[in-house]
């Protein structure tokens, strides 16, 4: 588990369901409304926003009484102060990490207001219909979350991490040793604007390996476990768990090297697609738990379209095919970059195994390079692939569109954004540019759903996996737990009864 500084923070999600007890945003998810496809958004420390007809000014009006967890008061002085940090490099509290992870929502922004005690007025430089949205998104990487002022002027950036008051429901108390790595304790803040939580505190504990994962929540160790898709869900049910089913915002994908001789070539990349069954990971290693991903628009996303369907059939003649067209030869080996598990992961180096097995059937070989630590992995994977490295792998996925630009946009390359594999467009671009700054809903997913056709296309990316069965699982004891369209939950009002 990463540093508990959100701004700052690369974790990946098993990071980002801790911060989201501690900390929140102008806007939040509505995490209460298990119906809602992509979530709603609700004021959490804003009680309302006035938007200009030309979608550049948002006013916020923030919520009176609120207290950071250390008795610093949340005002519009704070707002400022947070977002300083992130945008203003000559503030004192600027932090070059928290400006990276953040860069989508902050370049948008041409100026920040304080017109009253509990008013700021926002100013984009342009048209970013999804900018309340975006800033619901826990670890993007990063968060647009509020830290106190306090603290940061005390600790610096340098030793915020673990030190950081929030405002949300629960607050840091420690971290503490277990066999598996650091986990984290939380404790209530009784003294939460929304009413104090009913439970007392939660533990988060690190459990790389799925067969731990299952077996700490039918042996007592957790009452609640993430990510057990490929497990015995039949039997949990058959002892009283209870098994989450339901599609959020996420993909587990391949990303193509497309600075690489072999795989520059579009025959190569579709031949690959073609290559992998999908349907037997799916059904074999996850028992069916997962399903098939049909793009790079993740389920609960605004322009995820159900009716689209995955272009390149499992075919491994078509694949021989094209790799005999594109002149490969026959030695040709491809070097898969995964990490052995982490934050969100299914099984990453199971699904990697599958892809070097489909190769092979087909008169090819591939390598499979592992990373023990899943943050130092994503910090490396961030960089862009290597040379010599064909594919790397990552899952994730936001309820907001403009994740398809942070991924895959010409001007988000590695290592200045997360297009690992330097993928590069200029009529993708356009489009993504252009759904960026289009106001109505209809048409800001009509234009992401054609770029995702090009993007389909040219297939610098090899969707896997989406989820369906598994990806949340709690025992019984375990009441008033919701389960929204989204990655992350709150606990807010989760309690335990005893007597179950």
């Amino acid at each position: 588990m990463d540093a508990i500084d959100p701004p700052a923070s690369f974790g990946g999600w098993n990071t980002g369901r801790v911060v989201q007890q501690i900390f929140e945003s102008l806007y939040e998810d509505d995490l209460e409304d298990e119906a809602a496809s992509p979530t709603r958004l609700v004021p959490a420390l804003a009680t309302s926003v006035e938007i200009s007809d030309g979608g550049l000014k948002y006013l916020f009006r923030l919520r009176e009484n609120v207290r950071f967890q250390d008795g610093t008061p949340f005002d519009a002085q704070a707002v400022l102060f947070n977002i300083e940090r992130m945008w203003k490099p000559d503030a004192p509290q600027y932090s070059p990490v928290a400006a990276d992870y953040n860069r989508i929502g902050l370049e948008a922004l041409k100026s920040v207001e304080v017109t009253g005690p509990m008013t700021i007025l926002i100013t984009l430089k342009e048209p970013f219909a999804e900018f309340l949205r975006y800033m619901t998104q826990e670890d993007a990487p990063g968060a647009h979350v509020f830290i106190s002022p306090g603290a940061l002027k005390k600790y610096g950036n340098s030793d915020i991490a673990d030190h950081a008051p929030g405002t949300g429901p629960f607050r840091f108390d420690n971290r503490f040793s277990t066999p598996f790595g650091s986990g984290v304790r939380l404790r209530r803040n009784e003294d939460y604007w929304g009413g104090s939580p009913k439970l007392k505190g939660i533990e988060f504990k690190p459990y790389p390996s799925l067969e731990d994962r299952y077996n700490a929540l039918l042996n007592g160790n957790a009452d609640l476990a993430y990510g057990l898709e490929g497990s015995d869900l039949d039997e949990l049910e058959r002892r009283g768990f209870v098994v989450i089913e339901g599609q959020v915002p996420y993909i587990w994908y391949f990303i193509f090297n497309m600075r690489d001789p072999v795989l520059s070539d579009v025959r190569v990349r579709h031949a690959i697609a073609h290559a992998v069954d999908r349907e037997g990971l799916s059904n074999g290693i996850f028992r069916g738990h997962t399903t098939v991903a049909s793009g790079m628009l993740p389920p609960a996303s605004p322009a995820f379209d159900e009716k689209y369907t995955f272009p390149y059939e499992f075919n491994p003649e078509r694949a021989r095919l094209l790799l005999k067209e594109a002149g490969v030869p026959a030695d040709w080996r491809l070097r898969i970059v995964t990490a052995n598990a982490g934050s969100g992961q299914l099984v990453p180096t199971r699904i990697c195994e599958h892809l070097a097995k489909c190769l092979e059937a087909i008169g090819f070989g591939a390598e499979v390079v592992r990373t023990e630590d899943w943050v130092s992995y994503c910090n490396e994977w961030r960089s862009g692939l290597p040379d010599g490295a064909g594919v790397s792998q990552m899952s994730w996925g936001m309820s907001c569109d403009i994740w398809l630009e942070q991924v895959l946009h010409s001007r988000n390359s590695s290592p200045f954004g997360f297009n690992a594999g330097y993928y590069s467009n200029p009529a993708v671009d356009r489009l993504l540019d252009k759904g960026r700054q289009t106001q109505s809903d209809d048409q800001r997913s009509q234009l992401y759903r054609e770029a995702n056709l090009l993007i389909m296309d040219d297939l610098p990316v090899l969707p896997m996996l989406t989820l369906r069965r598994g990806s949340v699982c709690h025992h019984p004891r375990v009441k008033g737990f919701r389960n929204p369209r989204q990655n992350w939950h709150s606990f807010k009002n989760v309690w335990t009864d005893p007597e179950v």
